[in-house]
């Protein structure tokens, strides 16, 4: 082990596992999915009935019905049933759980994603024997849920009740309603945001609860702060923070995921740069909670961090070489060279912050003149001055991902920075984000330049749509022109309540 303490953090962690809150939802009507092409995804919801409709009276032996809780739920299906006479064959029920009509419409079947289709939500119980209460023992995400019966039996069926039990780490008491400054698209938006944090704050910040259900460290970013103006639960971050430390491997490098685990987590995907910001979580942590204790036990692992990350550099510039992983965003053909640079010189930045706020500079007395050198250089190899832009790649490539993350860089002075943040956001001609994701970062940078106007303005035209089209939660995909896309070869694997699309920093 590189660190000494990496047992100690895996205990400490586990100590801090919050004691999830339960609430017994109730589903609302019975519903059937319709093909509509004016619709998002091609599918709509149609009530049909009043589950009162359905419960109490007795059931024909083949019977199909498709509940809607009318909110979206994490939890675990609890379903009552009567059953009167001789139980001369087992009942089998099939259960098919889904977040979005369109998930909900197709056949699981037709599935040719490249994710495991085990990620897909359904279920088979079949009893041998009479049972009054049936309890799905895995926790699922969704809105509606498909009950399915084919019966060659002679006892009478009765379904009394379709609930679920669902779980959450967030305390909703704690949360402050919005000025009234804000309309009913801000009100909307704020709501919906929430209810996706919450929905991942489980035993961890969880990147999506219906597929993964994993730490991420690029997620928990944004989660964390989301979290700090709303549910404030700063145990669960540093538990998270801790699960991270006690998971690095021999060379002091934590991954960008982990599972938990015994004696410790285990690592999961190695993300350059996931890894590389955990010194900037660390600070938001510490600034927000006030645990300087915390931050200085932690802090060897964030300055680890930037030293592997160094190594990426030649003549104070970051190469991609390809052989490990540089996430970004969900954007094909992105080059990623100066987000990559950027994002390593703001690493560097937040660390070097982290030190100071903790009394600890002498850790970091190196760093202003490498962070000087990287900036001159990075502007040197990728700022355009006639095009006004940073590029990346042979073909230069213009990018919002490059742009955000020279800006959190400060590779220009604050004032021409803010210029061209300005001009970016009216550029049609331009490499925009793959996702929700880095819309997140541009909304922080922008509000990191204080222009809080268009920070304002992104979050009602981004997410307002998402809105629009009746988002319970918000998507880790979403691109208003291709309805269908999935980075996964398949839209129904995609997450529709996603860690990553959390858009409450603008709401304080």
């Amino acid at each position: 082990m590189f660190y000494q303490e990496e047992l100690r953090w895996a205990r400490e962690a586990e100590a801090l596992k919050p004691h999830l809150i339960h609430e017994m939802i109730s589903t609302v009507s019975v519903v059937r999915t319709e093909e509509d092409s004016a619709v998002w995804q091609g599918w709509k919801i149609r009530p049909i009935a009043s589950p009162e409709d359905i419960f109490n009276r007795e059931l024909p032996h083949t019977w199909e019905y498709t509940f809607d809780f009318g909110r979206f739920c994490v939890g675990f299906p609890v379903l009552d049933f009567e059953f009167i006479g001789l139980f001369d064959a087992p009942f089998r029920l099939e259960i098919k759980m889904a977040e979005t009509p369109c998930e909900l419409a197709r056949d699981f079947s037709s599935y040719h994603g490249d994710l495991g289709r085990s990620w897909l939500q359904e279920a088979l119980i079949v009893e041998d024997v009479a049972v009054s209460t049936i309890r799905l023992p895995r926790r699922y995400a969704f809105r509606y849920l498909k009950l399915r019966v084919v019966g060659n039996f002679t006892y009478k069926v009765i379904l009394r009740n379709v609930r679920c039990d669902t779980v959450s780490a967030a305390d909703w008491s704690v949360i402050q309603p919005l000025g009234e400054r804000y309309d009913e698209l801000d009100h909307a938006i704020y709501r919906i945001g929430l209810t996706t944090l919450a929905s991942c704050m489980q035993e961890s910040f969880e990147d999506g609860p219906k597929r993964d259900r994993r730490l991420w460290l690029g997620d928990l970013r944004l989660q964390a702060l989301a979290n700090y103006n709303s549910f404030r639960n700063y145990n669960l971050v540093k538990r998270c923070l801790l699960m991270f430390a006690a998971a690095a491997n021999e060379e002091g490098e934590i991954p960008g995921c982990v599972y938990p685990g015994t004696p410790r987590p285990k690592a999961g995907n190695y993300t350059f740069d996931y890894s590389v910001l955990f010194g900037d979580i660390l600070l938001d942590y510490v600034n927000a909670s006030g645990d300087e204790a915390g931050g200085r036990a932690l802090f060897p692992v964030a300055r680890r961090q930037t030293e592997i990350a160094l190594r990426q550099l030649e003549n104070s510039c970051f190469h991609y070489t390809g052989n490990y992983w540089l996430f970004v965003d969900w954007k094909e053909g992105l080059e990623r060279d100066c987000a990559g640079h950027s994002i390593i010189i703001y690493s560097l930045m937040r660390t070097l912050a982290l030190a100071q706020r903790l009394g600890l500079e002498s850790e970091t007395g190196e760093y202003p003149a490498l962070i000087e050198r990287m900036r001159n250089a990075g502007y040197r190899k990728w700022f355009d001055t006639s095009l006004g832009y940073f590029t990346s790649g042979r073909n230069r490539q213009i990018s919002w991902a490059s742009q955000i993350w020279a800006a959190f860089a400060k590779m220009l002075p604050k004032a021409e920075m803010r210029e061209l943040l300005k001009r970016l956001l009216k550029e049609t001609d331009v490499v925009l984000p793959g996702g929700p994701f880095l819309y997140n970062q541009m909304v922080l940078v922008l509000e990191r330049y204080e222009l809080h106007e268009e920070a304002y303005r992104l979050t009602r035209s981004f997410w307002g749509k998402m809105v629009e089209l009746g988002a319970d939660t918000f998507w880790e995909i979403f691109d208003p022109s291709a309805p269908m896309r999935s980075p996964y070869g398949d839209p129904i694997i995609n997450s529709h309540c996603h860690a990553w699309s959390t858009p409450t920093f603008h709401f304080k």
